[in-house]
């Protein structure tokens, strides 16, 4: 992310009014904390009341950046993630001739001209826009999303802020520098960029409602030729809210095969297609009197992108294998590689895993395992990028909705089948035939490169000396992982091969040349295996 731009006279100000806001909460230490204020003395630690109160004074951008980190249950204890999810997007809304001219414009006509019948008081506002039900010409109902005027000056004068305020927060705060917080508000900025462009909802119920239509779950459709950045018109869809149980079990709707559908919904959304609704609380749930669910309120979307997905994969099976080791990599890299007691996160893991090998997968509770695992997370300060963290609490979301619907109910079953799927996806032909045409690009650029590495092999044997780099936590991984496991044999073997070309390069070149080649074949092959 670059660096924000110096702050204009209004962006001091507001900056100001930040400070003021946070010192009467109480917040004179968090203030401190975040290179922007001076603390006077030893102060208490931040409630997490306080600051959900400070967020709300601040604003629209405060208010949302408090509603992602309640999902970072990686970052925060149970404590602050249930004080930040009280967090609501619900502001008065404004009055419609202030919001009319925007409608008018986007409809290129009076709004008696376009609707039949248009009410002119909202059915909810947000911070970003508010909603009016109306009747089209043609007598649909529908619902028309309108954006609040002015917003968007304020939401990117309030981004700038906030760029600033993680800067100056991770130079104080090496706490704070450990979470990547550039990571974290790139991901909030562009979250927060779908949702000012009230196309991007319709946009996204397309897509995902045409692959949702296969599992006979529905979606608003939108009016195209009025929606724009602006506003959005879709459809007003008949059916029951899901809030409304008893309501739903009196009408004879049969709950167990809609907490079904819901489930298979959400979870192939996320495994198989890759785009998923990534707000799937009850209320964007509704239910059709023949059990139909649909899915509404398209304006939080995740994306799981396929070497995520495979990321995932390997996270399983190394679990599975009871793969500490892997299982650390995998979980460092996700955190960004810091330094950290890899035994001790090793040993960790391992605990973590005999809780749960006993158990079949459709016995465990995912809420209890990723509660685990965030404590663990939160022990060792590793932070979960931000797309995965958005695809654990949609989980999380959805086991929750199911397990109200029908306590019984058991999402991990659900889970099963698409677990199955994917691993023989992993190992089928065209998954093999991709990486087969991986591995002879990377052996090709091999050969390409062959002069350099035949003329930096003829220097090791004149000079009789071998030059060696090793950076200081590879030392600490072999140091940790000699005392855990022998050394890979594959490593051996390419080592040795190197060296014997090495030596072979000026009696025998064609020889040095295959042992060199086979060195390169063994290696392209483990690095594609751990791909």
């Amino acid at each position: 992310m670059p660096d924000p731009p110096v702050p204009t006279l209004s962006d001091s100000r507001r900056l100001a009014q930040v400070i003021g806001i946070l010192g009467r909460h109480g917040l004179n230490g968090l203030s401190a904390s975040l290179g922007i204020g001076r603390s006077r003395g030893d102060v208490a630690p931040p409630r997490p009341d306080a600051v959900v109160s400070a967020l709300r004074e601040i604003g629209p951008v405060a208010v949302k950046f408090g509603q992602v980190l309640a999902m970072r249950s990686d970052m925060l204890p149970l404590e602050w993630t249930t004080a930040l999810a009280t967090l609501q997007d619900r502001v008065p809304a404004v009055p419609f001739a202030e919001v009319q001219h925007s409608l008018e414009a986007a409809l290129s006509a009076p709004v008696s001209d376009y609707f039949e019948y248009f009410d002119e008081t909202p059915l909810a506002a947000g911070s970003i826009a508010q909603v009016h039900a109306a009747v089209r010409r043609d007598g649909a109902p529908v619902i028309i999303k309108i954006r609040r005027p002015g917003i968007e000056e304020i939401v990117d004068a309030d981004l700038r802020l906030l760029r600033r305020l993680a800067r100056l927060a991770q130079r104080v705060n090496p706490a704070i520098a450990r979470q990547r917080p550039d990571e974290l508000l790139r991901f909030f900025a562009e979250s927060l960029d779908r949702e000012m462009d009230l196309s991007a909802e319709g946009n996204a119920s397309d897509e995902i409602g045409a692959f949702l239509a296969g599992l006979g779950v529905e979606t608003a459709r939108f009016d195209w030729e009025a929606t724009g950045r602006s506003i959005n018109i879709q459809e007003r869809v008949d059916g029951l809210p899901a809030t409304e149980l008893e309501q739903l079990r009196a009408a004879g709707i049969d709950m167990a095969q809609v907490a079904r559908t819901y489930a298979q919904a959400v979870l192939q959304m996320i495994v198989i297609n890759g785009r998923f609704h990534a707000d799937p609380h009850p209320g964007n749930i509704l239910i059709k009197t023949d059990g139909t669910v649909i899915f509404i309120d398209f304006g939080a979307v995740g994306t799981l992108l396929p070497h995520r997905r495979d990321e995932l994969v390997d996270l399983s099976l190394a679990i599975a294998g009871e793969d500490t080791a892997t299982l650390a990599r995998i979980l460092l890299r996700w955190a960004g590689d810091p330094p950290v007691d890899r035994e001790a996160l090793a040993r960790a893991l391992a605990g973590l895993i005999d809780r749960f090998k006993a158990s079949v997968l459709d016995q465990i509770d995912l809420g209890e395992v990723f509660s685990d695992v965030f404590r663990l997370l939160r022990e060792f300060e590793l932070s979960l990028p931000p797309d995965l963290a958005l695809m654990l609490r949609t989980l999380l979301t959805a086991e929750g909705f199911v397990r109200r619907i029908d306590p019984r109910f058991d999402i991990g079953a659900e889970l099963a089948p698409i677990a199955r799927q994917l691993l023989r996806e992993r190992v089928g032909f065209g998954e093999l035939r991709d990486k087969a045409r991986r591995t002879a690009a990377l052996l090709g650029r091999a050969v390409l490169n062959a002069p350099e590495l035949v003329s930096e092999l003829e220097k090791i044997v004149r000079s009789g000396r071998l030059p060696i780099s090793l950076d200081r936590r590879d030392l600490q991984f072999l140091a940790s992982g000699s005392r855990q496991r022998p050394l890979a044999g594959h490593h051996v073997i390419s080592a040795a091969l190197v060296i014997a070309a090495a030596i072979l390069l000026d009696g025998q070149p064609t020889l040095a040349g295959a042992c060199a080649f086979a060195a390169a074949t063994i290696i392209a092959v483990e690095w594609f295996r751990r791909k």
